[in-house]
Formats: C-alpha cells, structure tokens, sequence
C-alpha cells in the first residue's frame, strides 16, 4: 500500500515533535537507570533504523505557546525517551498509517466516482477501438509480460466481438518492472507502434509471443508490420513520460496488479473470464 512507502520516506523525528505538542511524550527523559523494567534500544527494530540524527533547527511550538528550537541536546534526549518507550513510537506509526490508508481510500473512492460520471475523461489519447459514442467505455490496465493479462486478453475479444457497438475499449500501459523486466520495453514499443497506427496489432503480437519479448522480437514485430523503423526507435525514446502517467492514473484509481479493467466505474480485476466481463456490463446497462 502507499502509506506504508510512505512511512518509510517520512521523517520520524517530526512525528515526535508532533507527539510533544500533543503532550503524548515528556520534554525531558528521565536520567538513565539499571532498573530491569525499563526498556533497552533494540538494533533489530527497523523503525529505530530509519530514525534521522541530522540537526534539526525547525522551531517548533509546544504546550502554552512556548517555542522551542529543536537542537542536538533535545534531539538525543527524545530519542532516549523513545528507547524507554518504544510501544509510544509504535502507536504513533500505527496511528499515521491508519489516518494515510483513509486518506487514500478517499482519493481512490472520488477517482473512481469520477469515472462513473465521466469515463470518456480517461480516454485523452490512448488506444481505442469498439464504439464510436463512448457512452460504455472500458478502460484496460495491463502489462504485456503479464500472463493473466494474456489469458484475460482472449476473453476481452470474444467480448468486444460481441459488442463492439456498445463498448469501447482503451488500453492503459501498467507495466510491473520489478517482477516483468520486459514489461517496460514492451509498452515503449507498443506506444511507438501506435504512433504509426498499429498499436492494436503490436499489442497482439506482444501477447501472442510473450515467451519471445526482448529487442528482437520488438524489431522482427515492427519490420512484419511494415513500420518505419528510424521513426520506431525514435519513438520508443519519448515513451516513457507517456506511460507513467497511465500508470499514475492506474494507482490513482486503486489499481494494484494487472490486468484491471474498469467498465464506467464497474471494476473486474484478474484473469477475468468472459462472464466476469458480461457480468461488469450488464450492471453497467442496468444503471
């Protein structure tokens, strides 16, 4: 999930700050003691790891208005009220993750809300084929080294060929590069392609042939399809701005693995069977 990445970009130390203007953490650490109750700095947690020992100089305001300049001798002292009490740097990290997990709940509720009223706003320049009016448009987030995308593939063209005229179908690159290394150099070839009008053939080749997927095949697929190759390579340069801001619409949209399809708000994730997608557009047409 987003938040949990972010947890991990954030600096802790501001949290605790926060948690001193709350009153939930003393200013001052009690003196060091040899009593067995109390708690030791544990090397192994990695939320003391990702902890920051850079000066901070940000004043900050705490109880009654007070200002106080966060320096070194501060610093350290929070941190030894932390070693002393690790379960409060817990609950602070669980209390933030709980308020991002909303936050993006809400962001992926209004996207997707949005959608429902205007889902010929996703469209922009994206390939498209099936009906010309756009009042049923399904939107296809997909990786092209993707396996369920390939199975789900065959049971999206049995459907558009049933209705063709009712729906329309766009392609949203979704490449996932840290488990598919070829899903990236696919999309850019398959984005190149549709610059000169045979994006929906590339797009078959690549799913036809995933076993092949390298520069190649790329190059072998382009030259069967009659592609201007110097135009081709050049393309496939300028991809990458395009693509990722299909993949930012998908994480927008809640999308987390391929192939998503979002049928005017309706959503069918998976290797999604004909029936799946039949059952997405008869409560579409319903509404």
């Amino acid at each position: 999930m987003n938040y949990l990445l972010n947890l991990c970009r954030l600096p802790i130390l501001s949290l605790l700050l926060s948690a001193l203007v709350l009153g939930t953490l003393p200013v001052q650490a009690a003196p060091q003691s040899s009593s067995s109750n109390t708690a030791s700095p544990n090397s192994d947690n990695p939320a003391f790891d990702i902890l920051t020992t850079e000066q901070v100089t940000t004043p900050v305001k705490i109880a009654q208005s007070k200002s106080v300049k966060v320096t070194p001798q501060l610093e350290k002292q929070i941190l030894e009220v932390i070693r002393r009490n690790p379960d409060v740097l817990v609950e602070i990290l669980q209390k933030y993750a709980i308020e991002q997990q909303a936050k993006e709940k809400k962001v992926q509720a209004d996207a997707i809300a949005n959608v429902r009223k205007n889902t010929k706003s996703m469209i922009g320049d994206s390939p498209a084929i099936g009906a010309s009016n756009r009042q049923i448009v399904m939107v296809a987030f997909s990786d092209f080294q993707c396996p369920y995308c390939a199975t789900a593939d065959k049971s999206v063209k049995q459907f558009m060929a049933k209705h063709k005229d009712k729906v329309t179908l766009v392609y949203k690159y979704f490449p996932l590069t840290q488990i598919h290394p070829e899903a990236l150099p696919a999309a850019r070839a398959a984005w190149a392609a549709n610059k000169q009008g045979k994006f929906w053939d590339y797009h078959d080749a690549l799913y036809a042939n995933q076993a092949k997927l390298g520069e190649a095949f790329y190059l072998e697929t382009a030259t069967k399809l009659k592609l201007d190759l110097n135009k081709f390579n050049a393309d496939r340069k300028l991809a990458d701005t395009f693509i990722v801001e299909d993949f930012k619409l998908g994480r927008k949209l809640g999308v987390d693995g391929t192939p998503t399809f979002i049928m005017n708000g309706e959503v069918v994730t998976g290797a999604a069977s004909t029936a799946d997608l039949e059952k997405a557009f008869a409560q579409v047409t319903k509404k």
